[in-house]
Parts: structure tokens; C-alpha cells; sequence
């Protein structure tokens, strides 16, 4: 009885102490091929190889690309329409698992499929998909985290390829539109600071900032780490220039569009937007297409900001030889 008693208190004792030492090491970290094992395998196969409607994982530059965002995104809220790799168009739906997943395991996934199989691209971490989670309109210092800080780093210090954000004349000019153009844009070749050339490549950001993400992120860089430059507001984003919103919209175009509508608008899957009086005419139509879907067309609505839509719908109705007016955010908003 004496002797059953001291092996139960041992017990106890070895319980309490793991207990204590889980607790102060904190959880461990999910395991992102086992992830990927238990939730993804079925549509994507086990070598990410993919198979019928569904994509392959390796080699496919959606997986890869250096902006993780957009990934991060598809697998939170999931998508439903063609997407196409390496020229080949898959139409299986993909699922949302921002329910079943916790940020945690979206980033240690994302990471393991951006790096197996033969893929090689940076990790994501789990603060990218808490940001990811949140609504639509992010806060500057949100989207700095998101597109920037790999980079720029954290505290806007940069490294020996990509210049400070402190202190550049650029970042904190009177006039935004500059800085503005190469967010959008990009920028590539060496640029000289302060008697310092840095080579590293800016990327674009097209389609995937809202001229309100754009004022956001510009307002918060240029009144950070000393920096002590106006705020930039959506309509100097828009003073900017209408090539920056065009911009926009022929890459949000590009990447979600052209596999069904064709890289000019002349039609495939899709009818031609080229000519087509349903695009140049009310906008409303267009406009609930879009956000609504219609027989074949997916429903972009959740899947695209209102900026982007705004934005698509303004280069669809002025590219191609169509010439109609813009449009608006708030048209956009306006759609039930």
C-alpha cells in the first residue's frame, strides 16, 4: 500500500513538472506537412503533385510568388472559378479554412508548400495571416507588415539591398505621387541613397492595394521612425495619376480574368468584353456580374476589395477600344 502510494505521488509530481515545462515553453508549433496531409492531400495529392480539377502545388508561381498575400487570402476565404497554371486551366473550388484552421497552421502549410517539392520561397508567419483575417480595410502599419517588412524590415531600417525608409527624401517629399509610382509599380536597378546603392528589386503591388490600402500604407511610412510627412489621402492616390489606377486594374484583370475572357478581352471560356454593350453601357450590369456572378462567371465578391472591382471595371470599360466612364468605390458599394 506504502509502496503504491509513493509511485502514485511520483506520478504526480512527474505530471505537475511536465505540465509546468509545457506551459513555460509555450504550445509547440504546428507541423505544416502534417497540415497538409490531413486537409489538403485529397484534392492537391500527397507530392503536391495536384490531379482531374485540381492545380498542382509544385512549381506553380501562385505558390511561389514573392507576395504571399494573395495565397494567404485563397486559403482563409477559399475561391471558386478556373485558375490557370503553367497555361493548363483547373476548375476544381477551392475551401475556405479560415474556420478550421487557426493562424498557426495556415502559416506553417503555407511555408511547408512554399517549400517542398522542389519550391523555394520564404516563410509565412502566423502574425501575416492574423493580418490576412482581418477586415478589408487594413491599417497601414498592418499592410507594412504584410507587403513590407521582409524588406524594408520592421522598424523601416532596411538592409544592404533594400534602402531605409527613414529618413529618404523620397518617402517624405511634399508631393506623394513618387512614392506612390513605385509602390505601385515597382522599381528595378540600383538606386543611390545617401551615397548608398542598393540593387535589391522592388515588386510591383498592382491588384493588390485599394487606393485606400495605398493612402494607408503611404500615410504610415511616411510618419514613422522619424519620418514626419503628411498624410496621403485616397484622393492624392488618385491624383497620382489614372495610369497607377489602370494599372491596378489590368493586373487584377490579368491574374483573375484573362484565363476566360482572354489576355485582350476578345473571349475563350467567356464572351468578349471587347465591343460588348453590357460592359460600356450601365455600369450597374457590369458591376453585379462582377460581385454576383452569372451561370459560368464565379462571383468575385469577397475574393476582390471594392477597390478592385472598381478598378477592373474601370480597365475593362476603357481598354480594348471600349470607352466608357470610370468607376467608383462608392458604385461599387452600392451593389447589393
Amino acid at each position: 500500500m506504502k509502496s503504491w502510494a509513493i509511485v502514485v505521488m511520483l506520478a504526480t509530481v512527474t505530471s505537475v513538472a511536465a505540465l509546468g515545462a509545457s506551459h513555460s515553453l509555450g504550445a509547440a508549433a504546428p507541423d505544416g506537412r502534417a497540415v497538409f496531409l490531413q486537409n489538403c492531400t485529397a484534392c492537391h495529392e500527397p507530392e503536391g503533385e495536384g490531379g482531374g480539377p485540381y492545380p498542382p502545388l509544385a512549381g506553380d508561381p501562385n505558390v511561389t510568388q514573392a507576395d504571399s498575400a494573395s495565397l494567404v487570402r485563397l486559403i482563409l476565404n477559399g475561391r471558386s472559378g478556373p485558375v490557370s497554371v503553367d497555361g493548363t486551366q483547373y476548375g476544381g473550388d477551392m475551401p475556405g479554412w479560415r474556420a478550421q484552421l487557426s493562424d498557426a497552421q495556415i502559416a506553417a502549410v503555407i511555408t511547408y508548400i512554399r517549400s517542398a517539392w522542389g519550391n523555394n520561397a520564404p516563410a509565412v508567419s502566423s502574425e501575416q495571416v492574423a493580418a490576412a483575417r482581418l477586415p478589408e480595410t487594413l491599417t497601414g502599419a498592418a499592410i507594412f507588415t504584410l507587403k513590407c517588412s521582409a524588406c524594408h524590415l520592421p522598424s523601416g531600417q532596411g538592409t544592404d539591398d533594400f534602402p531605409a525608409l527613414a529618413g529618404d527624401a523620397l518617402v517624405t517629399a511634399a508631393d506623394p505621387s513618387a512614392m506612390l509610382g513605385i509602390i505601385v509599380n515597382g522599381r528595378t536597378g540600383p538606386v543611390v541613397l545617401n551615397g548608398k546603392t542598393y540593387s535589391g528589386i522592388m515588386p510591383a503591388w498592382p491588384g493588390q492595394l485599394t487606393d485606400a490600402d495605398l493612402a494607408a500604407l503611404a500615410t504610415y511610412i511616411r510618419s514613422r521612425w522619424g519620418n514626419h510627412a503628411s498624410p496621403v489621402t485616397e484622393e492624392d492616390v488618385i491624383a497620382a495619376g489614372p495610369t497607377i489606377s489602370l494599372r491596378i486594374g489590368a493586373s487584377v484583370f490579368a491574374n483573375n480574368c484573362s484565363v476566360c475572357h482572354g489576355n485582350e478581352g476578345g473571349g475563350g471560356v467567356g464572351p468578349a468584353l471587347a465591343g460588348n454593350a453590357r460592359v460600356t453601357g450601365d455600369p450597374d450590369a457590369l458591376l453585379t456580374t462582377i460581385m454576383q456572378g452569372k451561370s459560368s462567371m464565379p462571383s468575385w465578391r469577397g475574393q476582390l476589395s471594392d477597390g478592385e472591382i472598381a478598378a477592373v471595371a474601370t480597365f475593362i470599360r476603357t481598354s480594348w477600344g471600349n470607352s466608357a466612364s470610370a468607376v467608383s468605390v462608392q458604385a461599387v458599394t452600392a451593389i447589393k
